[in-house]
């Protein structure tokens, strides 16, 4: 699978259900295009998030 950086709009489109599910809870983000996933694979330049604690 190519890296969100190259996701098209036609891409964004044809598959939003599992655009979705991959940036559910995201635990990455691109350093150069700032998206963010929770697969490091699919980021160009992933940089690790801090761990949030909500209280």
């Amino acid at each position: 699978m190519k890296t969100f950086c190259k996701w098209s709009r036609k891409d964004i489109e044809k598959r939003f259900d599992l655009l979705a599910e991959l940036v559910d809870e995201p635990r990455f983000v691109c350093k150069k295009c700032a998206r963010s996933s929770n697969d490091k694979k699919l980021l160009c330049k992933p940089a690790a998030l801090p761990a949030m604690s909500f209280r």
